[in-house]
């Protein structure tokens, strides 16, 4: 198996260890596009809960109660599709490049 298809899914599956900071190393290093743009979506994936975390402080701090609510449960079932889509997407890299 091939380095790029390795780094390809570290970068969706750092979501167990590194959150984003490993995609985007991988992201600004790599050279090859296929490992850079499995990067890329891996980064952009790993941002998007915190993306809801930041609307959730925002609304606390104007007072927005049922709306902070509304973001919390939102970051809840996003963050666990988020989780999900990361596992495969790395497993379907690594069957693309022979390791099953």
């Amino acid at each position: 198996m091939s380095t790029r298809y390795i780094l390809s899914s570290l970068s969706y599956f750092s979501i167990f260890f590194a959150g984003f900071i490993l995609p985007l190393v991988i992201w600004l290093v790599a050279s090859d596009p296929y490992i850079k743009h499995h990067a890329g979506r891996a980064l952009f994936s790993h941002i998007i809960p915190y993306a809801f975390i930041v609307l959730a402080i925002i609304s606390l701090i104007t007072a927005q109660f049922l709306l902070s609510i509304g973001f919390v449960i939102i970051m809840g079932v996003a963050s666990l599709f988020i989780f999900i889509w990361n596992v495969i997407m790395g497993v379907r890299v690594l069957r693309e490049g022979g390791a099953f």
